[in-house]
């Protein structure tokens, strides 16, 4: 299977000036709004930088021209909107450095706002699995990504809709500001494990079917010489591989990071027994 190589991808531009304005403004007014705040972080800034960075390589790069012609560019345009900047946006913990920035009756008006009702249902752990499950299932296995390959606002729909879920889901586990309620170590892992099927259960049907799924597919593949079914099996093992990865590594790290906080209460546990028990002696 011959098509563009990696570099012709990264190296293929499809600048849209409205999108560049705003990135560059929203990065401008994250960085002002860091320089106003004693001690922010240097990393957290760092963070949304690069998932600014991101978005603009999603979106504005070779992703976007290939992914039209080909559904394996496609995956991976959605695949970094979904695991790689959805998360780092979320690490800058934007809504933290709003609150800071802003003092008085905005600042009580903001909090009040994350405290709500609405706030905690787009926290919650099922709001964030039934985003990622909608996004992917609902955009793969409908007549929907067909149209949004055929219409630019569906497409910019589609594009909206999966860094939004990724927000959502991500944002169970990084939250960007004040959480009302954060999951435990155990929550944290199972979380993960169920959000894995979601999109490893599309990966698997793009990659085991007999047949192309989307027609927009087949002019361009053979254009550029590809088998559009081979290019479909591509797409679904990246989609299920480098997804279903990405969220079993962290819910590893989250686990052994869950045991050593286990430990490390338990050791602290056991000192202030024995030193109750050495006093109580004393006495």
């Amino acid at each position: 299977m011959s098509g563009p190589s990696v570099l012709d991808v990264l190296g293929t531009s499809s600048v849209d000036p409205v999108l560049t304005l705003t990135l560059g403004l929203t990065g401008a007014a994250y960085l002002v709004g860091a320089g106003r705040v004693d001690r922010w972080p240097a990393r957290r800034s760092a963070a949304f930088l690069a998932g600014l960075a991101c978005l603009a390589l999603a979106l504005e790069s070779g992703l976007d021209v290939y992914g039209d012609e080909l559904l394996s560019v496609h995956v991976v345009q959605h695949l970094v909107l979904v695991v790689v900047a959805a998360p780092l946006l979320l690490a800058a913990a934007p809504i933290t450095l709003v609150l800071r920035c802003i003092e008085g009756p905005r600042r009580q008006a903001a909090s009040e706002l994350l405290r709500s009702r609405p706030a905690r249902i787009l926290s919650h752990p099922a709001c964030g699995l039934a985003a990622i499950g909608a996004a992917m299932l609902a955009t793969h296995l409908t007549p929907l990504y067909g149209l949004a390959l055929r219409d630019p606002a569906v497409h910019v729909a589609e594009h909206l809709g999966y860094l939004t879920s990724g927000l959502l889901f991500w944002g169970v586990l990084i939250a960007p500001g004040p959480a009302p309620k954060r999951l435990d170590g155990l929550g944290q892992v199972v979380y993960l494990l169920l959000g894995m099927p979601l999109m490893g259960i599309v990966g698997v049907i793009l990659e085991t079917d007999s047949a192309p799924r989307y027609v927009e597919y087949l002019a361009p593949a053979r254009r550029l010489g590809i088998s559009a079914l081979a290019d479909q099996r591509l797409a679904g093992a990246l989609m299920w591989i480098v997804g279903t990865t990405v969220m079993g590594v962290v819910a590893l790290s989250l686990a052994w990071r869950s045991m050593l906080a286990e430990e490390r209460r338990a050791v602290a546990r056991e000192f202030y027994e024995a030193r109750a028990a050495g006093e109580g002696e004393l006495r």
